[in-house]
C-alpha cells in the first residue's frame, strides 16, 4: 500500500477550520501527501463567512495544469467551487487528465449558512462534474437540493442516492449528521445501499466536518481501500476529531485531524505499556480439549496482560466472533488481545493489534490499515531483517530463541545473544522473546533484556494454566529486577 498523493481543489479558509487548510491537515495526518488548488479566497472566522472572492478561471486552470503536468495524484477531493466557471474548469481538467478516485463534496453553503454556490453553478456541477466522480458526499440538505428529494428517513436517503447515481456519479454517500438521533450515513452504489451507523458527538464545534470527512475518504481511497472500508474509516476519523476539537475563536471550533494523531499516539503508548511479562498464545492443535476462551481466561487469571489468538483452522466469520469475545475478556482484565497473522480479523473484531510473520503482509501496509493507535508486532531473527520493519512496528518478536515445538518452519534456534543484538540495535522498541520458553529458561530471557516472553506449550499444556501463567510471570519479574 503506497503513500497516496491527494489533490484538494477547494476554497481557502483563513480561520483554518475548513477548506484547503482542513483538507491538507487531514491528508497529511492520515498518511498522504497533499497538493492543493485554490478555488476561492474567503474572509471568515469562527463566527462566519464575511466575503468570498472567486479565483479567476484562468488562474484556477493554471494552478491545476501546472500541478498535473508534474505529478499524478492517487485521489482528488473537490470542495467549494463557488461558480459555474470554476465548475467547468475543474470538469474539463478532470476529463483531460482522467484522474482517479475523485471525491466530490458538493459545498453549497457554509456550516453557518452562507451560500457558496449559486443555481447556475449547481446546474453545471450536476451536468458536468458528477459524471466524472467516483463518489459524491452530500449532507442531507445538499442531497435534497441536488435531487429534489425530501429526506426524512434512511429510505428517503436511499432514494436520493439512487437519483444521484442516475445523474452519472458512480456512488453516493449521503452523510447523516443532520438526522435526528444517531448520524447514519447511507452509501448507495449500483450494487445496492449500505447503512453506516455512527456515534453522535455532543458538540457545537463542527466547522469543516464535511471537509474533513471527504478529504479523509479521498486519502483512504488513494491508499487502495475499497469504498465501503474507506468510508467507515473516514467516519471513524471524524468521530475521533469531533471529540478533540480546536477552539481558538469566539464561535464554532473545528474537528482537528492533528488531534486524531495525538490521541492515536497516546492510545498506542497506553497499549504498548502492557507489552511486558508473560504473553500467552492460544493454539488449538496442542490441546484440542481446551477452548481458546478457557486458555485466555486462565492466562488473564494468572496475570498475563497480553493474549494472542492463534488459530489457522476456523472459518473467517467464526474467527471474527471468537476474536470479539476474547477482546471483551481481555479488556475486562485491562489486557490486550492480539490476533496472529489475520489483519482482516483484527480489523473486524476491534482487536488491539496483530502479530505478523516474515511471510505476511508488509508491516507498513498493516500500519496504514490498522492505524497508528493499534499494536503491530513482527517476528524477526536478525538485525538485518528487523531494519526495514522497525519503522512501522510496535514491538519485535525475536526467535525462535530455543527452537519451537509448535511451528515446523521456525528455523534454527537464534539464542539470547541474537536477541540482545537486536535489542541493542532498536532500543526504542520492546522485545518479545519467542520460541521454546518455559519455566526452566524464562529467567534467562528476562536477564538478556526481553520485555516480554511469548509462551504457548508452557501454559496450554499445563495441568493448571492459571498457576502456570502466574509462575512464569513471577520468574520473569524476579529475573528482571
Amino acid at each position: 500500500m503506497k503513500t497516496p498523493i491527494v489533490l484538494t481543489i477547494a476554497g481557502s479558509d483563513p480561520s483554518g477550520g475548513a477548506g484547503v487548510q482542513s483538507d491538507l491537515r487531514a491528508i497529511e495526518s492520515l498518511g498522504g501527501y497533499g497538493l492543493s488548488a485554490i478555488t476561492a479566497l474567503t474572509s471568515q472566522n469562527s463566527l462566519g463567512v464575511q466575503s468570498v472572492a472567486l479565483t479567476p478561471a484562468s488562474i484556477l486552470a493554471n494552478q491545476l495544469n501546472v500541478l498535473l503536468e508534474d505529478t499524478r495524484p492517487d485521489a482528488v477531493k473537490i470542495g467549494m467551487l463557488g461558480g459555474a466557471e470554476q465548475v467547468e474548469i475543474v470538469a474539463r481538467i478532470l476529463s483531460q487528465y482522467t484522474l482517479p478516485n475523485v471525491v466530490l463534496d458538493p459545498v453549497l453553503a457554509s456550516t453557518g449558512g452562507a451560500h457558496l454556490l449559486d443555481e447556475t453553478g449547481r446546474t453545471a456541477l450536476v451536468q458536468m462534474l458528477l459524471p466524472l466522480c467516483a463518489v459524491v458526499t452530500p449532507n442531507l440538505d445538499e442531497a435534497q437540493i441536488l435531487t429534489g428529494t425530501a429526506i426524512r428517513a434512511t429510505e428517503d436517503a436511499v432514494r436520493a442516492g439512487n437519483a444521484l447515481l442516475a445523474l452519472g456519479v458512480r456512488a453516493a454517500l449521503i452523510t447523516g449528521g443532520h438526522f435526528a438521533g444517531e448520524p447514519t450515513d447511507i452509501l448507495v452504489t449500483p450494487h445496492g445501499a449500505q447503512i453506516l451507523n455512527g456515534e453522535r458527538v455532543d458538540t457545537t464545534h463542527t466547522h469543516g466536518t464535511g471537509c474533513l470527512f471527504s478529504s479523509a475518504l479521498a486519502t483512504y481511497l488513494g491508499m487502495g481501500m475499497e469504498l465501503n472500508q474507506g468510508a467507515s474509516r473516514a467516519k471513524a476519523a471524524v468521530v475521533r476529531a469531533l471529540n478533540n476539537p480546536v477552539v481558538i475563536g469566539q464561535g464554532r471550533g473545528y474537528p482537528s485531524p492533528l488531534s486524531i494523531q495525538k490521541r492515536d499516539e497516546a492510545a498506542h503508548a497506553e497499549r504498548l505499556k502492557k507489552i511486558g511479562g508473560v504473553y500467552v498464545l492460544t493454539d488449538p492443535d496442542l490441546r484440542p480439549d481446551r477452548s481458546p476462551q478457557e486458555i485466555v481466561a486462565a492466562a488473564l487469571r494468572g496475570g498475563s496482560r497480553v493474549v494472542q489468538l492463534r488459530d489457522k483452522h476456523r472459518a473467517t466469520p467464526e474467527l471474527i466472533e471468537l476474536a470479539r469475545e476474547l477482546r471483551r475478556m481481555a479488556h475486562a482484565a485491562n489486557a490486550l488481545l492480539i490476533v496472529n497473522d489475520r489483519v482482516d480479523v483484527a480489523l473486524a473484531s476491534g482487536a488491539d493489534g496483530v502479530h505478523l510473520g516474515p511471510d505476511d503482509m508488509s508491516v507498513a501496509d498493516v500500519r496504514r490499515l490498522l492505524g497508528p493507535d493499534k499494536i503491530v508486532g513482527v517476528s524477526v531473527s536478525s538485525v538485518e531483517e528487523a531494519a526495514s520493519l522497525a519503522p512501522h512496528a510496535s514491538y519485535l518478536g525475536v526467535g525462535a530463541i530455543y527452537g519451537s515445538t509448535t511451528k515446523v518452519d521456525a528455523g534454527a534456534p537464534v539464542g539470547t545473544q541474537r536477541m540482545h543484538e537486536i535489542a541493542s540495535a532498536f532500543p526504542h522498541l520492546p522485545i518479545v522473546a519467542i520460541g521454546g520458553i518455559d519455566l526452566s529458561n524464562i529467567a534467562e530471557i528476562a536477564r538478556a533484556g526481553a520485555h516480554s516472553a511469548a509462551v504457548i506449550s508452557a501454559v496450554v499444556c499445563a495441568d493448571d494454566m492459571g498457576r502456570a501463567t502466574h509462575a512464569l510471570g513471577r520468574a520473569f519479574r524476579v529475573a528482571s529486577e
